[in-house]
């Protein structure tokens, strides 16, 4: 089975949309890539019992606490 490969249309700051090709590609690539390890984590969770709502309230909570971290101290 062929493994869906999500793309999207990503907006600037500014609201426009985002019209490079590579950094279409760029943020696409990185979107799957986080996709298939999240993936992977909750299978491994579910396997090892862990509540599936724990879990994803847990990532939900993670990605909510990220913040832009290249050149700052």
């Amino acid at each position: 089975m062929e493994k869906k490969v999500d793309k999207f249309i990503w907006l600037a700051k500014d609201n426009k949309i985002i019209s490079c090709d590579e950094t279409n590609k760029v943020l696409n690539e990185n979107y799957n890539e986080i996709k298939t390890v999240i993936q992977n984590a909750f299978d491994d969770a579910v396997l090892i019992d862990c509540d599936e709502k724990d879990f994803k309230n847990k990532i939900i909570e993670l990605v909510k606490s990220i913040e832009f971290s290249l050149g700052r101290k």
